[in-house]
């Protein structure tokens, strides 16, 4: 079985949790995959990120692939400045103009 969840707005301190929620419920059913579809979003700041390792370490356990999709040129930016598109599996390296 695989799965699907969006995300939307400016990810920040302030409402990370809700995606931390919503990631952990879609995780609870153990999908074969995971897509994170992350075309809504145009923001994300540290604790967001720290939401989505969260969510890829969770993954990870339970054997679940964890994909990130649609990343905007900020989200994207930070993560490969902070060289964490090694640790997520990014479906579109192509950044938006």
């Amino acid at each position: 079985m695989d799965k699907s969840v969006a995300i939307r707005g400016r990810i920040t301190v302030s409402n990370s949790d809700e995606m931390r929620k919503a990631l952990a419920k879609s995780l609870t059913m153990k999908p074969v995959s995971l897509s994170i579809d992350l075309s809504g979003t145009s923001y994300i700041d540290s604790s967001g990120v720290a939401t989505l390792i969260e969510a890829a370490r969770i993954a990870r356990q339970q054997g679940t692939r964890l994909i990130l999709a649609g990343m905007h040129d900020q989200p994207h930016l930070f993560f490969e400045i902070a060289h964490l598109d090694q640790l997520f599996d990014i479906a579109t390296r192509e950044m938006r103009k």
